[in-house]
């Protein structure tokens, strides 16, 4: 009964950063890896009274390395935000084996503009059997979005499991 009691805790306490879905394709042909930050829900509230404007920051990282950095806008007083934005990575087929792509979600707010919410890694260091499962499936897919909902993680946790989460910021 213990057991499954912290797992449920564990469980919950990822759901309460907050959630993001998330769409992958990758194209052979152009050696590109396509990205869309579709929405995030119910995201921890970093800032009670005044309100939290999260983005999402997304790195691209090839083995141990940071190679690129690209942001969504940031949308202002809500923890369900919509972004539908897209974004493209150069990754030539060769080196997608060893890519990951690190998606961090931070609040803007008058007194911060970067309030770490929640972290998860995609690809060669995964962040979790879920992230594992939607990077195999846009590989064994090309050409063909794949579309996820993935649960936050701490930055402790993920830096635990990943060592792509250690060469971001």
């Amino acid at each position: 009964m213990g057991t499954l009691q912290q797992g449920m805790s564990l469980c919950q306490n990822e759901v309460e950063l907050g959630e993001l879905l998330l769409s992958l394709n990758y194209l052979p042909s152009a050696g590109r890896l396509n990205v869309d930050v579709i929405r995030a829900k119910q995201l921890l509230q970093t800032d009670v009274s005044q309100g939290s404007d999260p983005f999402v920051k997304i790195q691209l990282v090839h083995g141990l390395k940071l190679v690129k950095t690209k942001k969504t806008s940031f949308l202002r007083g809500t923890i369900d935000p919509f972004y539908n934005e897209s974004f493209s990575f150069k990754v030539p087929q060769e080196e997608l084996e060893n890519a990951s792509l690190v998606f961090t979600v931070f609040g803007h707010n008058m007194k911060s503009s970067n309030d770490f919410i929640g972290r998860i890694v995609i690809g060669q260091y995964s962040s979790g059997p879920s992230e594992s499962n939607h990077w195999r499936r846009m590989l064994n897919t090309h050409r063909t979005a794949v579309e996820q909902w993935h649960s936050l993680r701490s930055r402790a946790e993920c830096d635990r499991v990943s060592p792509a989460s250690l060469e971001v910021t």
